[in-house]
């Protein structure tokens, strides 16, 4: 009669396990009681050793809120024990680079085209693996679609706000969910996957590309994002031009203007095209991958910015930013995270008129954002500058 090892039903099982996905009940009563050490040493260190949950992530875009994201990723990690948790996220290919840097996130996942045949084809790849937990941190047709082909209903699922923006819009009815932040949201979404609460001290989640940022005591360094999606989110060129004047003239400072493909509709010939083009301390960047463009908005002391996916960059790679908000307001979550950071925006009874800013002003003339005086941006740059001296 053979031998065999008394542990050899107890090792089946674990590689068993490690090989396919528990299910949701039995999954979340394991962590739980593990987690909460109801659990016993001699049930965790035999069932349990070795077996690391696989997070998967889906959230197609957009650089903004992938941004605000970034932070909920990053705090998730930390908030695993080492060894039981691998998150992978599933985007866009265009931005996949940056969010691949992102501290926490240990493999992107990236969406190849725009067609079903390109979600069947992400199905596909994604079915050789096994998803211990599946979070849809977007909600739209196209990751329903995905979790359809995959068989798999999600463990969580953002909770989308529409009807209560709507309501907020037309009739100025406030709903406890708009008092929630964007980032509140996405941590919702990963509370119980690890037992350690949410760090909102933790470092940004892309704030070990600020190697580049000089010291206090060099001339500062503005960035300016004059660019956004609709162009009734952008404060007038004219003004950015103006600023850049006034920023020069009182503190000696360097200016780098932040450009993408959007800006091409508008920024040749514009008023701040030809105040830059003369001034050697100003640089215009334009590069085509973001985590590049991430590396330069760490270099900078701030960056003054509209609305946009750049706001949004430059904190999670620890910028401070001074914002200008007109058609969209704090009630949508998209506010600025950095304690730092500051917003300019004029009260009225017009605003919020959209629910992402697309809809064309129907006053015909920006009262949001034109009234918002190059003088009073300066105002709160060089206060901004002074508490950076103080510390």
């Amino acid at each position: 009669m053979l031998n065999r090892p008394a542990n050899r039903g107890k090792l089946w099982l674990t590689s068993w396990l490690a090989r396919r996905p528990l299910p949701t009940s039995l999954r979340k009563t394991i962590f739980t009681h593990r987690d909460s050490g109801m659990i016993g040493p001699n049930v965790s260190n035999g069932f349990l050793k070795g077996f690391m949950r696989e997070i998967l992530v889906i959230r197609f875009g957009a650089l903004g809120d992938l941004c605000v994201l970034g932070w909920a990723l990053s705090r998730l990690a930390d908030s695993c024990a080492p060894g039981t948790c691998r998150i992978t996220l599933v985007t866009k290919a265009a931005f996949a680079p940056v969010m691949g840097e992102v501290r926490g996130v240990d493999e992107v996942i990236a969406l190849d085209g725009s067609g079903i045949s390109a979600v069947w084809a992400l199905a596909r790849q994604l079915k050789k693996r096994r998803w211990d937990v599946v979070i849809d941190a977007h909600n739209i047709l196209r990751s329903r679609l995905l979790l359809a082909m995959l068989g798999r209903r999600p463990d969580a699922r953002l909770a989308k706000d529409t009807t209560a923006r709507l309501r907020f819009m037309a009739f100025g009815h406030q709903n406890f969910r708009l008092n929630q932040r964007m980032i509140d949201r996405f941590d919702a979404l990963m509370t119980g996957v690890a037992s350690a609460a949410t760090d909102e001290s933790a470092p940004a989640p892309l704030g070990h590309l600020s190697g580049l940022r000089e010291n206090n005591s060099s001339p500062p360094v503005l960035g300016l994002a004059p660019g956004a999606q609709w162009d009734t989110k952008r404060w007038p060129a004219e003004h950015f031009a103006t600023l850049v004047k006034m920023f020069r003239t009182q503190t000696n400072g360097s200016v780098q203007v932040f450009l993408g493909p959007r800006e091409q509709q508008w920024y040749p010939d514009s008023a701040l095209e030809k105040a830059v083009a003369t001034d050697d301390a100003v640089e215009v960047v334009q590069l085509p991958d973001l985590p590049d463009v991430a590396r330069r908005l760490a270099a900078v002391d701030i960056l003054v910015t509209n609305d946009s996916g750049l706001l949004h960059l430059a904190e999670a790679v620890g910028t401070r930013v001074l914002a200008f908000f007109g058609p969209t307001v704090r009630e949508f979550g998209y506010f600025p995270l950095q304690e730092g950071s500051r917003v300019l925006e004029t009260e009225l009874s017009c605003r919020p008129c959209s629910r992402n800013g697309k809809a064309p002003c129907h006053r015909k003339d920006l009262a949001c954002l034109v009234p918002i005086s190059p003088a009073s941006a300066l105002e709160q740059l060089i206060s901004m500058l002074a508490k950076d001296v103080s510390k």
